[in-house]
């Protein structure tokens, strides 16, 4: 291999053979770097090199070349490009037809799951993540040998597909329907639809699942005989571990970049983990329409109902969700394998995530996180109400042996809670002490050392602070009062040297304002005020450079 070609570290360029459907392509010296984007593109699976090209944003970093083209990969036939990666051990074959990556000997092995840092600073601080996440039904031949590129796959390809048109359209709505209306006919709907506390009945909720499960779990002749179940699973671990790829770039400075739309197959890609958590919250918003439709007597056909509940459907969809983004943002972000950042501007999409932080919260703590002290905060959906019915047909496992063995763990998790509670109340009753869990702050003397991520200790001040706020609470305390003490404390937060004095004075004066019309706060404010002056006697008020943790995990 000439010389002039290795890279800082000494590593030789590689060769690479790229397989497509219509022509073949051959880079007989890209840099090693280089050679690993392109490995690590093949975690979204592209069908052909203009896709490879599309996801390419996705992965590459300051050190590889801007775009796709300008990689020192050249049009050739077959025949050239595998005799290219002959007779040598330093090659990378990617065959996207038959969705395979094959490596030469010398070519240092990953693994089907690996994160590499591309840069280290000079203090030794890792940067750049490179996520490889291929999908289960890509094959990897590590140390292979080159004869065995042009064999054929070892497995036929197998990737899950969604039928969204089925799942989210007409079909499904019709299928309530015609469930919502069969329970209404058979005169089984409960005389009171909504429960003690406004939500469905317990008698109702039972229905509800009843009709949810035989809708989930019943096959279809459209479906090829599959259940619609069965459409829900099969990526989920590959979606979520692209997903953490693409915010551990993000992390580290890379723009957030959404996977295309306009590949081959996104409208029956398989569905993400959070996609599915949505659709399970949207069947049972449409079934609860469905019985209030029945209990209302809104209408008299399938016909009307059907309409009805589409249109329930379709408003639901851009509506709020739990207070937060809308689900067809969600979802969107879901099949763009994409993470939600609050307020996070995304390359290739309009909307973004909506803030997590409550205008109205009165918690220092969360005005703390709303002021980005934590950085970019980070929502998901984890879809644990799923489990809570006890029916494997709305679980998040694809298979029912995983769902039965975590079945038994929270059995098992739930007996060793009952037993540990039991302990705790005979302890009381001899009269033994027991510690208070949900003591207050000041229960115990304030450490010296620093939180993780709070150098200036602001936030150690903000748990205390926020005591003080719920008893103010509890006190019926004027509003006014609460709002001056949390914009006081943010002011001091943030300001600079020359606005310290001034800004710590008025949120000393606030403290003072409140502990005068509630005295019974007086010795906790008057800890938080020398807490205060305390904090400002530190030799340091700016985060110094081991004050950060800049080591990524990988």
């Amino acid at each position: 291999m000439n010389q002039q070609y290795i890279d800082d570290f000494g590593r030789p360029p590689i060769v690479v053979a790229v397989l497509d459907h219509d022509e073949c392509r051959v880079g007989r010296s890209v840099q090693y770097d280089d050679a690993l984007t392109l490995w690590a593109v093949m975690s979204e699976d592209p069908a052909n090199w203009d896709e490879v090209a599309a996801y390419w944003a996705r992965y590459r970093c300051p050190v590889v070349c801007e775009f796709v083209d300008a990689l020192p990969i050249r049009v050739s036939d077959r025949t050239e490009a595998l005799a290219a990666i002959n007779g040598h051990g330093n090659w990378i074959a990617i065959d996207l037809v038959q969705k395979r990556i094959f490596c030469g000997k010398d070519v240092q092995p990953l693994g089907r799951v690996a994160t590499l840092a591309m840069v280290t600073d000079e203090k030794g601080n890792q940067h750049c993540p490179l996520p490889f996440r291929l999908p289960p039904w890509w094959e990897l031949n590590e140390s292979a040998a080159t004869e065995t590129v042009a064999m054929p796959r070892e497995r036929e390809i197998q990737i899950p597909q969604t039928d969204r048109l089925f799942l989210f359209g007409l079909p499904m709505i019709e299928d309530l329907a015609e469930r919502i209306l069969q329970v209404a006919r058979e005169g089984r709907l409960p005389d009171e639809i909504r429960g003690e506390h406004g939500g469905p009945s317990s008698e109702l909720h039972e229905l509800t699942v009843e009709v949810h499960r035989d809708s989930l779990m019943t096959p279809h002749v459209t479906l090829a005989g599959r259940c619609p179940r069965d459409l829900l699973h099969g990526a989920h671990e590959w979606s979520d571990a692209i997903i953490w790829g693409q915010r551990m770039r993000f992390e580290d400075g890379a723009p957030m970049t959404a996977a295309p739309d306009d590949v081959i197959g996104f409208d029956n890609a398989p569905m993400g983990r959070e996609e599915m958590i949505v659709y399970f919250d949207l069947c049972r918003e449409v079934i609860q329409a469905g019985w209030l439709w029945c209990a209302k007597g809104i209408g008299h056909t399938k016909q009307e109902l059907v309409a009805f509940l589409s249109d329930v459907r379709d408003a639901w969809m851009e509506e709020p969700f739990e207070g937060g983004s809308p689900p067809s943002f969600i979802i969107e972000c879901s099949r763009r394998r994409i993470p939600r950042g609050s307020q996070v501007p995304i390359v290739g999409m309009d909307g973004v995530e909506s803030e997590q932080h409550m205008n109205d919260c009165d918690c220092p703590i969360c005005d703390m996180m709303a002021s980005g002290m934590f950085g970019v905060g980070f929502t998901s959906l984890d879809g644990h109400h799923l489990e809570l019915d006890g029916e494997f047909a709305f679980s998040t496992h694809q298979f029912v042996e995983d769902w039965q063995r975590e079945q038994d763990e929270y059995r098992a998790f739930g007996e060793e809670m009952d037993r540990m509670q039991a302990e705790r109340e005979a302890r009381i009753a001899a009269g033994e002490g027991e510690e208070d869990v949900y003591a207050s702050a000041w229960s115990n003397t304030m450490t010296e050392g620093k939180l993780p991520g709070d150098p200036l200790g602001h936030m150690k001040l903000s748990f205390r602070l926020a005591e003080i706020i719920s008893d103010l609470e509890t006190a019926d305390a004027p509003n006014d009062i609460i709002r001056a003490l949390n914009i006081s404390f943010r002011e001091y937060r943030e300001s600079d040297d020359e606005e310290r004095e001034a800004s710590k004075a008025a949120l000393k004066n606030n403290l003072e304002e409140a502990a005068k019309l509630f005295p019974d706060l007086v010795s906790k404010v008057a800890d938080f005020q020398s807490q205060v002056d305390e904090l400002g006697r530190l030799p340091s008020a700016t985060p110094g450079p081991h004050d950060e943790d800049n080591d990524l995990p990988f």
